[in-house]
């Protein structure tokens, strides 16, 4: 059917039609089958349909980032700015602490970002009781760019609350920092479809910073590219390879490139370079 559809694309259909003559019963249902789900119609007006572009272009330096912060061992808000100046559109804060004076220093954190370019932020917070993450809830839902809170270590994991924006785990942070999305679950979308094309959709224009401050492409991997007391993103970014897996498509992953739902998969798991340059999966 791609072959049939990638020839109805350039081709007059009589042209078509007569190369398919000897399996004309099959190419029949195919045209059939565009036609009746209304992927496909007949036109003469071929000109007037220019085809879409595969190209993935993005202005973000960096899309995204993951932070774990324990109150200590670097400066968060130093970090987010250099994250802003490179555009970064979505936050998510994983705070490993919140005692009450803990909780002032949260809403600092939030009441920079809201002035920034970041486009919203996601929190982590560690469970304490029903009552007092609701509490933190209510205290914290009046800053803007904030889209959710997940307390995690939680006793339960539904609150009798109507919210949309607060969500309770019984997950504890370390399964949290090395879970994997599930392989099977796919992604129906046209830009993710063109950024799958050229680059990792989930490694792409993200980096993450573990609570000692170190910079990762994730942070359940091992490799480590620099530490934010010594280094800023943008050098981090110029100086080391920590770029090599935002271009590892789909197409170059053992085990995927041959699946042909490759380009709606979403895979988190941490990859190594092979000798023939092709990356395997090994976790």
């Amino acid at each position: 059917m791609v072959e049939v559809i990638k020839m109805l694309t350039t081709l007059p259909y009589a042209e078509v039609e007569n190369t398919f003559s000897d399996q004309k019963y099959i190419f029949e249902s195919y045209v059939n089958l565009l036609l009746v789900e209304k992927f496909a119609f007949f036109s003469d007006l071929r000109d007037e349909f220019t085809p879409i572009s595969d190209t993935w272009e993005s202005p973000q330096v960096i899309n995204n980032a993951i932070i774990e912060y324990q109150f200590e061992n670097y400066n968060i808000t130093h970090l987010i700015e250099q994250l802003d100046d490179l555009n970064c559109q979505f936050l998510e804060i994983r705070f490993l602490d919140c005692g009450k004076e803990k909780l002032a220093s949260i809403e600092e954190i939030l009441q920079y970002c809201d002035d920034l370019v970041l486009r919203s932020i996601k929190i982590y917070i560690p469970y304490i009781s029903q009552k007092g993450s609701l509490q933190i809830y209510h205290r914290l839902k009046k800053f803007k760019k904030l889209e959710a809170m997940v307390f995690y270590g939680s006793d339960r994991t539904k609150a009798n609350y109507a919210l949309q924006n607060i969500l309770f785990t019984k997950k504890d942070m370390e399964y949290i920092r090395k879970k994997n999305f599930d392989d099977t679950d796919l992604i129906i979308d046209f830009e993710y479809y063109r950024e799958s094309l050229q680059y990792n959709p989930y490694y792409n224009k993200k980096i993450g910073i573990d609570y000692l401050g170190n910079v990762k492409n994730c942070l359940k991997n091992e490799s480590v590219f620099g530490n934010v007391n010594k280094n800023n993103i943008i050098q981090i970014l110029k100086e080391t390879d920590i770029k090599e897996l935002w271009h590892v498509s789909h197409d170059m992953i053992l085990g995927l490139k041959d699946d042909e739902l490759r380009y709606n998969r979403l895979i988190s798991n941490n990859l190594r370079k092979t000798s023939e340059g092709l990356y395997e999966i090994i976790n």
